[in-house]
């Protein structure tokens, strides 16, 4: 990595149909983004560089995410105008950054950052065994354990679970999904409704989202 790169912090998120992008496929998207934006990044070293970026704990496809952290290494500070405003001129439909600033020096890499991420979980049509919500977070405590670190049924419009994950890059909730069609609660992904709001740490009493740093750009 060169001395004069520079890291990054977008917050994006995606929704509709974006949410169905594999996580395998982000770099690429938001490198070509990047590219057709006139925003040069710095690459890795090795036989096969690619643009240096890094992202949160990964999400199964489905999933909608709506505050998701890439870091990003940039060969230069010079942008064309905006970056906000240059990122999303380029990306796909669904996606939008929404805050972009830099990291404060020597902050942690995002892997470190993210120790904990809350989720809006539900059923489709009241398939948790014909009952609601809350069998559905009873579930989850007995699937997490301690891992569950604050977990209710919220109403609004109808029921549903939020629930703060502890460690998310080992409690990834695929792995909830497949417990409940494994169960037969559920027939697959299909059948689930579910949403990342925020990737952070938990203070004991709420989330502290992950912050695009000092903004300036």
């Amino acid at each position: 990595m060169s001395e004069t790169s520079t890291r990054v912090r977008l917050i994006y998120e995606k929704r509709d149909r974006a949410c169905f992008v594999p996580h395998v496929a982000l770099s690429t998207l938001f490198a070509r983004a990047a590219r057709r934006a006139g925003i040069e990044l710095s690459r890795t070293e090795g036989f096969s560089p690619r643009a240096k970026i890094s992202f949160g704990p990964e999400l199964p496809a489905g999933v909608v995410a709506l505050n998701e952290p890439v870091d990003m290494w940039l060969s230069a500070l010079d942008l064309p105008g905006d970056m906000v405003e240059a990122f999303n001129a380029q990306m796909p439909d669904g996606f939008r950054v929404k805050r972009c600033g830099l990291p404060a020096e020597g902050a942690p890499a995002l892997g470190k950052e993210c120790k904990a991420a809350h989720y809006l979980v539900w059923t489709k049509n009241g398939l948790f065994a014909g009952t609601g919500a809350a069998e559905l977070l009873t579930y989850m405590e007995r699937h997490y354990g301690e891992s569950v670190l604050n977990g209710f049924v919220e109403q609004d419009l109808f029921s549903r679970v939020s629930v703060v994950l502890a460690n998310p890059a080992q409690n990834g909730i695929g792995g909830l999904v497949k417990a409940l069609i494994a169960d037969s609660v559920v027939a697959g992904w299909h059948d689930m409704c579910i949403v990342r709001t925020c990737l952070g740490r938990w203070n004991g009493e709420q989330m502290e989202p992950t912050e695009e740093g000092r903004r300036v750009l």
